[in-house]
């Protein structure tokens, strides 16, 4: 009996003592400040299949984990998500309304374009005041895009302008003078435009260096392919073919980049002549591949968001962003008192955000980020890659950017030397004629009026005809200087200058180069280039310093022969005067003999000037 009455004794003394201790808790939190002891909720959509999903989601669980560890007495932070990939049917504006209906979360990280957040606030009029901080690279903010309506007031944007982002390729295109380039892009959210509009931006972009989106491809996500690499090499097959060489990967998750750049080293599109570029949202993962995958990418160059890489030797840039943006939130929410009625106040409390985040100073403008990009162009060589310059809006390419004072300061200008794909240091010209097609016939007389310009001649023991000249020269400068490859053969021509003219007209030859005159009858045959050289007869000498003149130069202007042949005319024309005057008793002519000498050798010199 005693036995059961001390167990129920026990019984009861832990059940007391559980009760104070939660009474205890309660007093700590709530006596103090009724308001204290608040739970947030925020949800995040994740990929959880793609690399920049996994480390978002890692970053922030390590941000609230630390927010709950250094505020364990007050606010708590719950974090829920939702999957969500490339492929799946339902829009993120749908999985963002099942976070709030049914997590009652109250702040959204997720990739929301503006479309998408239009759409979401409409569904319900209590949505419009919950916080949408986007992250994902492909909801950029894009000003410029027509919408139904303005953009609710709640999404903030984490991720960096896209306009900027095409701005960086720009410049890389317009440093290498490429006029005519091929976007390829991987579709990330069918259920908005934002991809295509990424074109868009980086056509405008292009305009102001001279050059143009040729031609553009859109790849369905790699998840939806049910033989990604069959589809892949298809598409490339088709890219094969065209004149242009220069390829900008301009939106593309990592696992499809490494796919494309496999297949395109398999069909022969990563040698000599050929260009890839790509952009952040691939070379920002670079490190986490394997070194022997790189093998498929030599010679690639792109860009990456600049990041402070000996705080933060392993994540990705975006997924210093979401820690930063998390951390966003949860300052904001640390900094209201009460859950009810604040999603308003909380959208208004992240935007005065002002702290040194692990990407970067956190602070908004307009609901965008307030911090300007800076780019670090990368080359992928060997088994890793190597930094070749930096770029930013501000101050174009240089070496290094160091901060004095609070002021950035560039040093240095340019881009290092890259090495291209095919192992060349040489920058590709960027576009060709065509792969397929055969080298440009061009004619050159092989009888030429004058060799200087035209030489054509057989050299037997090497078995080939060398052709050369002035003409053919200026005819090699030119096409050096164009942007793209022209392949072509000189093919020399016998027969005369307008028989030449004709074979152009008539497609026996796709041009002729020659000291070919321009005549009237000939423009009905064939257009000429400008002339790059005066008609008429040039003797073109060697310069020979003289170092001492001779003192009877004067004897030099003409030959031996000539000067006594004047000499002889001179004397007889002498001599004809005297005796004429001699005769006719002129006083001038009289006189003792050598004065008769004296005066006929007068007469055979003055007679010169006459």
């Amino acid at each position: 009996m005693r036995t059961a009455t001390t167990h129920v004794f026990s019984l009861l003394v832990y059940f007391l003592l559980i009760y104070q201790m939660a009474n205890n808790k309660n007093g700590v939190n709530g006596s103090v400040n009724d308001d204290c002891n608040i739970i947030w909720r925020i949800g995040a959509i994740i990929d959880p299949i793609s690399r920049l999903g996994k480390e978002q989601k890692v970053a922030i669980e390590m941000a609230v984990h630390e927010f709950n560890g250094q505020n364990s007495k007050c606010s708590e932070l719950v974090f829920d998500f939702a999957y969500y990939s490339h492929g799946s049917s339902s829009p993120a504006a749908s999985i963002a309304t099942y976070l709030v209906n049914k997590k009652q979360v109250h702040a959204i990280l997720e990739p929301l374009t503006q479309q998408e957040a239009v759409l979401f606030s409409e569904f319900d009029e209590s949505y419009k005041g919950i916080p949408i901080i986007s992250l994902s690279p492909s909801a950029t903010y894009s000003p410029q895009l027509v919408l139904p309506q303005d953009p609710p007031s709640s999404l903030v944007q984490m991720s960096d302008d896209v306009k900027s982002q095409m701005q960086c390729i720009a410049a890389l295109i317009g440093h290498f003078k490429w006029r005519k380039v091929i976007a390829l892009y991987e579709i990330i959210n069918s259920f908005s435009n934002m991809d295509s509009g990424l074109i868009t931006h980086l056509s405008d972009s292009l305009k102001v260096v001279d050059s143009t989106v040729e031609y553009h491809l859109a790849f369905p996500p790699l998840l939806s392919l049910s033989n990604s690499k069959s589809f892949i090499k298809e598409e490339l097959e088709k890219l094969k073919t065209k004149n242009m060489k220069v390829f900008v990967v301009v939106q593309c998750s990592l696992d499809f980049g490494l796919v494309l750049f496999e297949m395109a080293t398999e069909m022969g599109m990563m040698g000599k002549d050929y260009v890839w570029i790509i952009s952040d949202n691939m070379a920002s993962f670079l490190d986490s591949v394997e070194p022997s995958v790189l093998l498929n990418m030599q010679g690639v160059i792109g860009f990456k968001s600049n990041v402070n890489e000996k705080r933060n030797p392993s994540p990705s840039f975006y997924a210093l962003k979401a820690y930063d943006a998390t951390w966003a939130i949860a300052k904001a929410m640390k900094n209201l008192t009460k859950v009810k009625n604040s999603s308003s106040e909380l959208v208004k409390t992240i935007l005065l955000s002002d702290f040194e985040g692990l990407s970067g100073k956190v602070s908004f403008k307009n609901g965008v980020i307030f911090q300007k990009p800076i780019f670090k162009i990368i080359n992928v060589i060997g088994k890793s890659y190597r930094e070749v310059s930096f770029w930013s809006p501000e101050f174009g390419f240089v070496n290094d950017l160091v901060e004095y004072n609070g002021v950035k300061l560039k040093i240095g200008n340019g881009l290092e030397s890259i090495l291209w794909p095919g192992g060349k240091q040489t920058v590709p010209k960027g576009w060709s004629i065509g792969g397929l097609e055969k080298p440009l016939k061009i004619g050159v007389p092989a009888k030429g009026a004058f060799n200087q310009f035209v030489t054509v001649n057989f050299n037997q023991e090497r078995n080939e005809t060398i052709i050369g000249g002035f003409s053919v020269h200026v005819f090699e400068a030119v096409v050096r200087q164009l942007p793209y490859y022209l392949p072509y053969v000189l093919v020399p021509f016998y027969g005369t200058y307008d028989e030449m003219v004709v074979g152009v007209s008539n497609k026996n030859l796709d041009a002729a180069v020659g000291d070919t005159e321009i005549m009237a009858d000939r423009y009905e045959y064939a257009e000429f280039s400008q002339p790059y050289i005066d008609s008429g007869l040039v003797m073109i000498v060697t310069e020979r310093p003289i170092l001492k003149r001779p003192p009877f130069i004067v004897v030099k202007a003409f030959k031996l022969k000539l000067w006594i042949l004047l000499a002889v005319m001179s004397m007889s024309t002498g001599v004809v005067i005297w005796l004429n005057e001699y005769a006719n008793n002129n006083p001038d002519f009289s006189g003792s003999f050598p004065q008769l000498i004296g005066s006929m050798l007068w007469f055979s010199v003055t007679v010169l000037s006459f």
